[in-house]
């Protein structure tokens, strides 16, 4: 990707993304496509015009803007102001949060600097139609917290952790241990930790309704509806099932099995009962381990397919070639020849081949892996060489990058196997 130096020629993008979006121009107006073209030109332009102490001064803003919302979500400031923007005096929001006055109107006037809340007189706070969102919708709220409660201190550690372990593929060597002083492994600590597992659930949940991680990506970004009537999809470390609900409602022809570990799978009855009749009739949770080998199919029908979503991206090649094994073999004698895998993870771009507010995306989900798991990210020769490293082998047949996705969709099959 060429990108722009000139000022003028991003100026020109900025008001051309504008108007397209204000329908000012003819023809089809694609929302998602201009909206992304102004952001990015928009950024463009804010780094072209950033010297080095301007960047420092913006990171510090960065820094106190996330403090300020871990704040605002620890004593549950969204909730407590009215959500249809009637204003409440900073005297009362303060005694029903039970926090400082002073605190409050601090981080409160730093958090508008971000749009979120308003101050319609010195004596009065409301919501903004930005912090608005924040209270009707709590997988936002589910989002902020585990983002500003592990997300953030895990990546300030990250520093010491390489310090202490440098170049390392142990699961309880990262800057999650550093960050929380443990010597579990993320996923264990999660186990260990009261009220942890209930809100890494979430989180997970919240991902699903953010632009780059919603499940009609994945929906829309293999061939369900290809599949025979009755085909069986397993759905390894399915966690409560929301990829396989979603699938269900789409497509009234397949049915499903949850995959995940025992106290995860402990909470299914709850996410069966909210769902319709024909929906839930479909869908089946069963624990199992993804690094033990795949269970006899119970159905008297081979799953068709086996769909990891977000998974091996958890892992460092040594371990997710494990889980490959597995599904391998499960392929190779589950008697279905027309049987593979559907992986939904990242594929990473090679540098500068996206914009940079894009790329800036990916490049997070990539620290993420390493800071919490010591994995990473992967680029596309990465994945063809796992899958090949697979006993026995595996092929990727095919991949697609949903528009507005930051996963791709890709088909993996037994390699000689089409």
């Amino acid at each position: 990707m060429t990108r722009p130096t000139s000022l003028t020629e991003l100026a020109r993008r900025i008001l051309e993304s504008a108007e397209r979006i204000e329908g000012k121009v003819d023809g089809e107006v694609d929302g998602k496509h201009a909206r992304q073209d102004l952001v990015e030109a928009v950024r463009e332009m804010q780094l072209s015009t950033t010297g080095p102490s301007e960047l420092l001064e913006q990171h510090q803003m960065h820094y106190q803007s996330l403090s300020c919302l871990g704040w605002l979500i620890h004593f549950n400031i969204f909730t407590h102001v009215p959500v249809d923007l009637t204003p409440i005096a900073y005297t009362d929001l303060a005694a029903a949060a039970q926090v400082p006055l002073a605190r409050l109107q601090s981080v409160a006037r730093m958090a508008m600097t971000s749009s979120l809340f308003a101050e319609p007189a010195p004596t009065h706070i409301a919501h903004s139609a930005l912090s608005a969102s924040f209270a009707a919708d709590p997988h936002l709220r589910h989002w902020a917290r585990f983002m500003t409660s592990y997300s953030a201190p895990t990546a300030a550690a990250f520093a010491e952790a390489t310090a202490r372990w440098g170049e390392t593929t142990a699961k309880n060597e990262t800057a999650y241990n550093v960050a929380f002083g443990t010597s579990l492994p993320f996923f264990a600590h999660v186990k260990e930790s009261p009220g942890m597992a209930e809100l890494f659930a979430a989180y997970m949940r919240s991902q699903g309704q953010s632009e780059g991680g919603r499940l009609t990506h994945l929906v829309d970004g293999f061939d369900w509806g290809g599949l025979d009537e009755g085909a069986q999809v397993v759905d390894v470390g399915g966690s409560t099932g929301q990829a396989s609900i979603a699938l269900a409602a789409a497509y009234p022809g397949l049915h499903f099995t949850v995959q995940d570990l025992p106290e995860t799978i402990a909470s299914a009855p709850a996410a069966l009962s909210a769902l319709p009749a024909p929906v839930a009739a479909r869908l089946r949770f069963a624990a199992h381990d993804f690094f033990a080998p795949q269970p006899a199919p119970q159905s008297g029908r081979a799953p068709d397919i086996y769909l990891l979503r977000k998974i091996l991206h958890d892992w460092p090649v040594a371990r997710a070639r494990d889980i490959l094994d597995r599904l391998a073999v499960a392929l190779r004698d589950g008697g279905n020849p027309r049987a593979r895998l559907v992986v939904m993870d990242t594929i990473l771009p090679p540098p500068g081949a996206v914009g940079r507010l894009q790329e800036a995306g990916l490049r997070v989900r990539d620290l993420t892996m390493a800071q919490s798991f010591n994995s990473k990210e992967r680029e596309l020769a990465e994945w063809e060489e796992l899958f090949a490293s697979a006993e026995p082998k595996l092929r990727l047949r095919a991949w697609k990058q949903p528009y507005g996705s930051t996963m791709a969709v890709m088909e993996v099959g037994l390699d000689g196997c089409d």
